[in-house]
C-alpha cells in the first residue's frame, strides 16, 4: 500500500501502511484526541502576531538590541584618519541593528512555524 496524505477532521494525517483512517485514541465519530485521551486543539488555529511568546521574544530582543548599541557606542568607537567618531558610532548601531533584526527575523520565523506545524506525528496503535 503506498503512503497518502489525507485531511481528516482538520489534521494532517500521514498515512502508513496499515492505516485505519482514524486519529489514535479517537473513538469513531468523536473528536481527535491525542496519546493521552484529551482533545487536541484543531490544527491551523491562529494565536496571531500578538502571541505571548512571541511579543516576549520581540521585547528580549529589543532589550539586547538596546544593550549592545550602548556597548558598541561606549567600547568600540575609534577615530581614524578615515572616519570621524560621530561616524563610527553610527556604523557601529548600523551593524548592531541589522543583526538584531536578521536574527529577530529568523526566530519569529521558527517560533511562528512551531504555533502551527504543517503535520504532527501520527501514532498508530496495533
Amino acid at each position: 500500500m503506498t503512503n497518502v496524505l489525507q485531511v481528516h477532521q482538520q489534521y494532517l494525517l500521514f498515512a502508513a501502511p496499515g492505516w485505519t483512517g482514524q486519529p489514535v485514541g479517537s473513538v469513531s465519530g468523536s473528536s481527535p484526541r491525542n496519546v493521552s485521551g484529551v482533545c487536541a486543539p484543531a490544527m491551523g488555529d491562529s494565536q496571531g502576531f500578538l502571541a505571548h511568546g512571541l511579543v516576549i521574544g520581540t521585547i528580549t530582543f529589543f532589550v539586547i538590541g538596546v544593550a549592545a548599541s550602548m556597548i558598541s557606542s561606549t567600547f568600540f568607537v575609534k577615530e581614524t584618519a578615515n572616519i570621524t567618531k560621530q561616524e563610527s558610532i553610527r556604523l557601529g548601531w548600523v551593524v548592531v541593528w541589522v543583526s538584531i533584526f536578521s536574527m529577530w527575523l529568523m526566530w519569529a520565523c521558527v517560533y511562528m512555524h512551531q504555533m502551527v506545524p504543517l503535520m504532527e506525528p501520527l501514532h498508530i496503535v496495533k
